[in-house]
């Protein structure tokens, strides 16, 4: 493995288990069995050092849940598939999780890949939309309707206040969200 990714994973573990403020450069660099100089050939500091983990953190995830949104059959596989993936990912891995967790760093979400992401995301959307499979409805909403509770569970089960693993609520979250965001879902409206 290169150095820079052993400083990526070693810094991810340590950004997971200590937080961004308590984890330190020297803590990182021996963990990953590196250098002064080769933390610092690739990492200029450790906010940057943290952006790019993060950033690899998301990048991750989102590979991970479009590749079973984006190759969906239909909106009701999509949305509860995206739900399933979420909670799988979240449960496979746990240090890039609680590191997503965390605050964002500046720039990420203008980074070319997160923008992409979210361009794919909102044009699947609207597709299923367009048919009426599911609610027109923004897509900032859509992402607290889709995602908010499955995310909710995972913040608590990686905090440790939730006690089963999140591959086990994942149907229940799932057809939950598909609920919600079908365009057939009942109003409660006489």
């Amino acid at each position: 493995m290169k150095i820079r990714d052993r400083l990526l994973m070693a810094a991810e573990r340590q950004f997971a288990e200590r937080g961004a403020l308590d984890a330190t450069l020297a803590q990182i660099r021996e963990a990953a069995g590196a250098s002064v100089g080769a933390l610092y050939h690739h990492f200029p500091d450790k906010a940057d050092l943290y952006r790019q983990v993060w950033e690899h953190a998301l990048a991750d995830y989102q590979r991970h849940f479009w590749a079973v949104v984006g190759d969906s059959a239909d909106a009701h596989e999509g949305v509860t598939a995206g739900v399933r993936e979420h909670l799988r990912w979240i449960a496979e891995n746990q240090y890039r999780a609680q590191v997503l967790t965390s605050a964002r760093p500046p720039g990420v979400r203008e980074s070319d890949s997160n923008r992409e992401f979210m361009r794919n995301v909102a044009r699947w959307w609207r597709m299923h939309a367009g048919y009426g499979a599911v609610r027109d409805l923004s897509l900032d909403l859509v992402y607290a309707l889709w995602l908010g509770p499955a995310q909710e569970y995972s913040r608590q089960w990686l905090s440790g206040d939730m006690l089963a693993s999140p591959s086990v609520v994942a149907d229940e979250l799932a057809d939950a969200a598909w609920s919600t965001l079908s365009a057939s879902r009942t109003t409660g409206n006489s």
